[in-house]
């Protein structure tokens, strides 16, 4: 992937239908904004081409790729899918028009593209009137703006679409109040002006194209239904991470392998709904594509936990640059991890994982439950993984201390990960028990994760103290001595926990 310099900017925003609102005047902005406004607006003329690929699949991953000039940020902008109000917004440098996106751009969309070709599909000419406030101290609470928008769409067969109509945007500053929005809204309802049934303006440009290709929804009363939305869901999870960690954010990479996790227990714990011959293959390349992402989590989380155990130590006990070192080596090794799962996020491999999650909602491998009423097939489901992690804690608590148990304690968490994850995907018929479970069920699993990462960091530190392989990448163990023995302790108190917390789980349905 060629590199591009990128920016991020989050942004809060709400649009408003606003049919007759070019009558608006800065005394009405400063009653809907309660705040001095400038009595003449900014005004601009905005240009902005759309891009997507043939068949709009940026657009029904809620993924926006524009090239817009005659703002106070010209270039290329990708507006990532976000919560609520908020969106993230990445901003590129202009490039010459009719040169196309910068192919780093384009990458950063490749989850959503699968490799496809995106291509201009549609023109906003946007005149817009700007009022914005400030507090106190000179920080924006909010801009106001009204925007007379022309779009032009060309279709494939040549045939053109224009468009005209007006809006209200109004975008939170660092300076806006909790509630700011809703307040703004209520005031702008007084005067007869709604929220906007589209989030953004190609959105609305788009609908009727984007609706010739809609996918039907699966019914949610069945059994097939209820599994195939959640899939549905994590899939989506999992692309929505992709640019996230290509940019190398904060917890993308976990985001990502949890949906990765998520999607391939609901295939294995929903067998009996979603054929589990024909989607072995699916739930083995999602393994593949968990692992590649795993150094990455994984040295993020160890350097982080020996960070902490180093703090938590006293200082005339840490013998030589042991913390120096540390980072120096797991420097290395983050660099390596990151790039591995950027190698994988470029396959071939991968987007043939991604298409194959397409085909499974297009043609999901039913079996005869699959059509029967979600509330009688599925509480089923869920309490035979209830009974494997049963099994699973008996196994460990039968077996002697040490690292066999360590070994039994990690299996009996893949376990109860399983069991959580189909609870979850059952919830939605299985109301209040299946929220009490999950809650129970979040403690055992959080507690035996705490016992696992102890599990793995003790044999990190042997690795970097060069434990019977030579020298180590810390040259004065002794430090790490007193770390591992202060995880062995914490792994014993893992274990003396876990029995008064695992009998409070209670059975699927109770």
């Amino acid at each position: 992937m060629s590199q591009v310099p990128v920016t991020s900017a989050g942004e809060v925003e709400r649009k408003f239908e606003a049919a007759g609102a070019e009558t608006l005047g800065a005394d009405d902005v400063r009653a809907v904004l309660d705040r001095p406004v400038p009595d003449e607006p900014t005004e601009r003329l905005q240009e902005a081409e759309y891009w997507d690929t043939a068949d709009l699949a940026l657009h029904h991953d809620r993924v926006t790729l524009r090239r817009r000039t005659g703002g106070r940020d010209d270039g290329w902008h990708v507006k990532l899918p976000g919560s609520g109000d908020r969106r993230e917004e990445l901003h590129a440098p202009l490039t010459p028009a009719g040169s196309g996106p910068p192919e780093g751009v384009v990458a950063l969309l490749r989850s959503s593209s699968r490799g496809r070709p995106v291509v201009p599909v549609a023109e906003l000419l946007t005149r817009r009137r700007e009022w914005r406030a400030e507090d106190a101290d000179g920080r924006t609470v909010a801009e106001l703006v009204v925007d007379q928008v022309t779009a032009r769409t060309v279709h494939a067969d040549g045939r053109e679409d224009l468009q005209a109509w007006q809006e209200i945007e109004v975008e939170l500053g660092p300076g806006a109040p909790d509630g700011f929005l809703d307040e703004v809204e209520e005031r702008l309802a007084e005067r007869g002006i709604r929220r906007s049934a589209s989030a953004s303006k190609v959105g609305r440009v788009l609908a009727g194209r984007a609706a010739t290709v809609a996918r039907a929804e699966p019914d949610e009363h069945t059994a097939a239904g209820v599994v195939l939305r959640y899939l549905a869901e994590q899939a989506r999870a999992l692309r929505h991470q992709d640019p996230l960690v290509r940019l190398d954010r904060e917890d993308a990479v976990h985001q990502m392998r949890v949906a990765a996790r998520r999607l391939r227990s609901a295939l294995q714990g929903f067998g009996r709904v979603l054929a589990r011959e024909r989607t072995r293959g699916l739930t083995e390349e999602l393994r593949w594509f968990a692992g590649e992402l795993a150094p990455a989590r994984d040295t993020e989380v160890m350097l982080a936990r020996l960070q902490e155990l180093l703090a938590e130590t006293p200082p005339a006990l840490v013998v030589g640059p042991v913390a120096a070192e540390v980072d120096r080596a797991f420097t290395r090794r983050g660099a390596a991890a990151r790039e591995r799962a950027t190698t994988a996020l470029d396959s071939v491999r991968y987007l043939a994982l991604l298409e194959a999650l397409d085909a499974l909602q297009a043609d999901p491998p039913t079996t005869g439950r699959a059509s029967r009423a979600a509330r009688r097939v599925l509480p089923g489901e869920v309490d035979r993984a209830h009974r494997r992690v049963v099994a699973a804690m008996d196994a460990a608590d039968a077996t002697p201390e040490g690292p066999e148990r360590d070994v039994a304690l990690h299996e009996a968490r893949k376990k109860a990960k399983r069991l959580r994850y189909a609870n979850e995907v059952a919830q939605p018929v299985l109301g209040k028990p299946a929220r009490r479970l999950r809650k129970r069920m979040k403690a055992v699993q959080e507690l035996l994760g705490v016992h696992q990462d102890t599990a793995v960091t003790r044999a990190t530190l042997l690795e970097l103290a060069g434990h019977g392989q030579g020298p180590g990448e810390v040259t004065h163990p002794f430090t790490l001595g007193l770390l591992y023995g202060a995880e062995q302790r914490r792994a014993r108190d893992a274990e003396d926990r876990l029995p008064a917390l695992w009998a409070r789980v209670p059975r699927p349905g109770s």
